[in-house]
């Protein structure tokens, strides 16, 4: 039987809806998907719960009226400054005479996550990075192993409870139930990234209109994340702020005439910049638009430099960087970046998710997309556990929490 999967990226920018079918062969079917303008959040964040709800029912309805379907439960997108991380470690015993299976990953997952947190704040992810079996380090899929003891080195990832429940009651109160939480450039990674690249070492960036998120993998496993506080709306304000122009012309500005290097553009080349009021508008050298995106582009990728040193993982990173986001399209990034950080740079496209088009394959949509992605493993995996595995990761640590005794 097919089975509906929706996805919701909600961002400072724009909200992008997917909704995909999954056939019982496990092809993914496009059957609807809008992208419209968001309202209401800052920086990841809601800040006006009536005015983001309405752009969470535009999205979804745009999407429902194309995939002719309606949406009862998703999978939704969470960022902002209001993320933590810790490490942790758990550890479970083993039956003598078996071997090693899902649920004993779950208890040792369930076992990590029983950490001293804040009343104020709630877990949204565990995730194991390396697993320990009898002393065995580096073991990264333990299903089918033999041992007595079990170890999780695992990457703990919460957020502001207030913030948290803002988010869901925007999207449930468009009688939407949440599916799972995921974290955004978590779903980036997941959609640009290829296994070699996890496994050697590498930083995906997504650059969003009000954040730009991190996530360093190494040994194919994620191992640092952060949330930078600088995106896309940035430099549009910038463009704004110089030329004296509305918000909106500076991102038409942007998005048509930008660039980050100067020195690419001919000197002769100008652009109007309309003005406010009733001013006549301006003519600018489209050498000095980039020359003020430059400086905002430098001072990006110096706080991105700065966190990778931060991590104590920047000597690992092989594979360099990975950019996407909607800010990545800005040309001259990709150059840019490798001049500054002196590692390889790639503008990151989301791979293709079964017939999905090729026009939605652009960094702007890597995080929806990677949200589906989650997604369609989260149900083929949760798929073959007991009927009463439950819903979200909450519903599942809840369950794991109550058999943590060994066996």
């Amino acid at each position: 039987m097919s089975e509906t999967i929706t996805a919701i990226d909600v961002g400072t920018s724009k909200i992008c809806t997917f909704i995909v079918e999954l056939t019982p062969e496990n092809q993914v079917h496009l059957l609807g998907a809008a992208c419209t303008r968001s309202k209401g959040l800052r920086r990841g964040v809601v800040v006006n719960i009536a005015a983001a709800t309405e752009a969470i029912t535009n999205s979804v309805e745009a999407a429902e009226e194309r995939a002719g379907v309606t949406v009862e439960e998703a999978h939704v997108g969470i960022v902002g400054g209001h993320i933590s991380f810790e490490s942790s470690r758990g550890v479970v015993t083993i039956p003598r005479n078996r071997a090693i299976t899902e649920n004993e990953i779950q208890r040792v997952l369930a076992s990590a996550a029983a950490i001293p947190i804040p009343a104020d704040r709630d877990i949204i992810h565990v995730i194991p990075r390396t697993f320990i079996i009898d002393g065995q380090e580096g073991v990264q899929e333990p299903v089918g192993m033999y041992g007595r003891r079990m170890e999780v080195d695992a990457y703990i990832i919460t957020g502001a409870r207030t913030a948290v429940n803002n988010l869901k009651t925007c999207v449930e109160s468009n009688e939407i139930a949440i599916k799972s939480l995921i974290l955004e450039p978590l779903a980036s990674g997941e959609a640009v990234l290829t296994a070699e690249e996890r496994e050697a070492g590498v930083a995906v960036v997504d650059i969003g209109g009000g954040t730009t998120d991190i996530a360093i993998y190494l040994n194919g496993a994620v191992w640092h994340t952060t949330i930078l506080q600088i995106g896309g709306a940035h430099f549009t304000k910038d463009l704004a702020t110089v030329l004296h122009t509305p918000y909106a012309v500076a991102e038409k500005l942007k998005t048509r005439h930008g660039h980050t290097l100067p020195e690419y553009i001919p000197r002769d080349e100008m652009v109007e910049a309309p003005a406010f009021g009733e001013r006549v508008a301006q003519r600018y050298p489209r050498q000095y638009i980039a020359e003020i995106l430059n400086a905002r582009a430098e001072e990006l990728f110096l706080f991105i430099q700065r966190e990778i040193i931060r991590s104590g993982y920047g000597d690992l990173l092989s594979a360099g960087l990975v950019l996407t986001g909607g800010g990545a399209r800005l040309p001259g990034m990709e150059i840019l970046g490798q001049d500054i950080l002196r590692l390889p740079v790639r503008i990151g496209h989301p791979h293709e998710v079964g017939d999905i088009p090729k026009s939605l394959l652009t960094p702007e949509n890597a995080c929806g997309i990677g949200l589906l992605m989650h997604a369609v493993q989260e149900n083929n995996l949760y798929a073959t556990q007991p009927a009463h595995a439950g819903g979200g990761f909450l519903d599942k640590l809840g369950q794991w929490m109550r058999h943590l005794l060994p066996g």
